[in-house]
């Protein structure tokens, strides 16, 4: 599963038909907040090509967010739930799952 959509970079890069895709999911205990939450990394590539090509991504974002570790009724892939999170945390991209 992926991701295609116009990405703005940090540094002001604007990129039409970016690749995105989660590379690195994984649960970690947050002392401070005294939760678990996941952490994942999703990488940014200039497009689909470049990805199928084995080349490095343009850019690597880090997020986290609060889970539900009972996984109740809805037993969700964890990647489509960091996709789910991505969707919320940039509303104002359109992205179209690949």
């Amino acid at each position: 599963m992926a991701i295609i959509g116009t990405v703005i970079l940090e540094n002001g890069l604007e990129i039409e038909d970016a690749y995105l895709k989660v590379i690195k999911a994984d649960i970690r205990y947050v002392e401070q907040y005294r939760e678990w939450y996941m952490a994942y990394t999703v990488a940014v590539y200039a497009n689909k090509l470049a990805r199928r090509q084995k080349k490095e991504p343009v850019s690597c974002e880090n997020y986290m967010m609060k889970v539900d570790l009972s996984r109740g009724d809805n037993k969700k892939n964890i990647i489509e739930t960091c996709y789910a999170n991505y969707y919320e945390q940039k509303p104002e991209n359109n992205f179209e799952a690949v």
